[in-house]
């Protein structure tokens, strides 16, 4: 009998929400082996009340916040089952989530992630995602699905570039391939995973018989133009940035990466530069461009310092 353990990454202080999806995880008609909840430094100990409501659940706190990428790896490192399900600390699952992902491993081969169909919390007939793609020429991100009208139309096992907050995969097929990458902290940090499984002959899928509701946006732009290019505050700004270039240096080929770097990037950099000083937002600028050069210097060396202008 497969055991299955689940992990789950928590920051600042989300209570309400990480409570909601332990709660989820615990009604799953697919037993839980283990539920490990890793603490980045959390202001509210989680501890202190998850722990009293099983003894299934596993708390690990960091005191100090090591980033999504980090935390999952603490996770797995701490696991004990053959199928890890990683989930976002704002997201619920259906009590079939875990069985029908589980399916998936039956009927299809070489299976790498599976992620199940992402619905709005707020609005449950809106569609969040079922998978994404990275344009390797442009950098830009695809989410699949996402806004749509939830009919069923991706009630059925389909096969996706990429996989995003909440998926499955095999403990045995990620000590082959690897973890995630510390590198990105966070965001893309489980795109680059989904696609080193790609490149190992693995195959990522979305099965959207299986139900998710994510929380969605946890923060709101002081300007409503940042909202649209997808930095809602300087942090976010920082990571984006810098983390895009990461991505692109790691996965795209010598062409699309030469034309990335030397032709879009400085026209991104123009572009979202001039909107950040339309908004007379300094510090949003200076988050900016700092994500940007510690991307190029990863661009140029293959490595870089690893989010040294935040404070973590």
């Amino acid at each position: 009998m497969s055991k299955i353990s689940a992990v789950l990454v928590t920051y600042v202080n989300r209570s309400d929400d990480i409570e909601k999806c332990v709660d989820s995880l615990l009604k799953s008609i697919v037993t839980m082996d283990e539920i490990i909840v890793v603490d980045n430094a959390s202001k509210l100990k989680v501890s202190d009340f998850l722990t009293k409501k099983s003894n299934k659940i596993k708390v690990i706190r960091n005191e100090v916040n090591v980033g999504a990428a980090a935390g999952r790896n603490i996770g797995i490192k701490n696991s004990s089952g053959d199928f890890i399900l990683f989930m976002d600390d704002d997201a619920i699952a259906d009590k079939n989530m875990v069985k029908y992902l589980l399916e998936v491993f039956k009927k299809e081969k070489k299976v790498g992630f599976v992620q199940p169909k992402i619905l709005d919390m707020d609005n449950d007939k809106v569609i969040q995602g079922v998978g994404h793609d990275i344009d390797l020429l442009t950098g830009r991100v695809n989410a699949w699905g996402v806004n749509k009208v939830d009919s069923g139309q991706f009630d059925h096992i389909h096969e996706i570039p990429m996989v995003g907050g909440i998926s499955m995969a095999k403990r045995e097929d990620l000590d082959k391939v690897g973890y995630f990458d510390e590198e990105y902290f966070i965001p893309y940090e489980d795109s680059d995973l989904s696609l080193r499984f790609l490149k190992k002959g693995f195959k990522n899928y979305c099965y959207g018989a299986a139900k998710s509701w994510h929380r969605g946006k946890k923060e709101v732009a002081e300007y409503p133009q940042l909202a649209l290019l997808g930095v809602t505050t300087p942090e976010r700004a920082y990571r984006v940035a810098r983390n895009k270039i990461i991505f692109m240096r790691k996965h795209a080929p010598t062409f699309n990466l030469l034309f990335f770097i030397f032709i879009l990037l400085p026209m991104y950099g123009i572009l979202h530069t001039i909107v950040i000083i339309s908004m007379k937002n300094k510090e949003m600028f200076m988050y900016y461009w700092n994500g940007m050069l510690s991307g190029l210097v990863y661009a140029i060396f293959g490595r870089g310092p690893n989010s040294t202008y935040l404070d973590n």
